[in-house]
């Protein structure tokens, strides 16, 4: 008898052992297109907000060019290739310069008429192309502001 109960034991094993590889490749199935969605988003958002604060950095860069040289010199072209340059791994518009007085009566950036006191303000916008349109479109706007007073 004991011979007997040993050799089903073993059959009995041995049914269960394919129907636990096939669950696990169902499993396997119904998780993988998920992990790849997240990783999408994932390396999307990176990607964006990558592009968010390289714009930013753009625009607070050329504002504080705009706000240090407008005094002496013209300055909305060196303030546009400056604000291209700093996002130079992105491929943005030349941003709208304005130069304003304390009272926001517009005053000339390109002349360098400029006084200290005047306001500078830069504004990038950019269109940050999504890799993979996750449900809301494949373009995000985003868009930078930075006023600085000059000296």
């Amino acid at each position: 008898m004991g011979m007997w109960s040993t050799a089903l034991e073993r059959r009995r094993r041995g049914r269960g052992r394919p129907r636990q590889r096939g669950q696990s490749l169902v499993e396997f199935a119904l998780v993988f297109p998920l992990f790849i969605l997240l990783l999408a988003g994932m390396i999307d958002f990176g990607l964006g907000l990558y592009s968010y604060m390289t714009i930013n950095n753009a625009t607070r860069d050329s504002a504080r060019l705009g706000a240090t040289m407008c005094t002496a010199n013209p300055c909305a072209a060196a303030v546009s290739a400056r604000a291209v340059n700093a996002a130079s791994g992105l491929a943005i518009e030349p941003p709208v310069v304005a130069c304003t007085t304390p009272a926001n009566a517009s005053v000339n950036c390109a002349s360098g008429t400029i006084k200290p006191g005047d306001n500078v303000t830069v504004t990038i916008t950019y269109n940050y192309k999504m890799i993979w349109p996750l449900g809301f479109g494949t373009v995000i706007p985003m868009t930078s502001s930075m006023k600085m007073l000059a000296d």
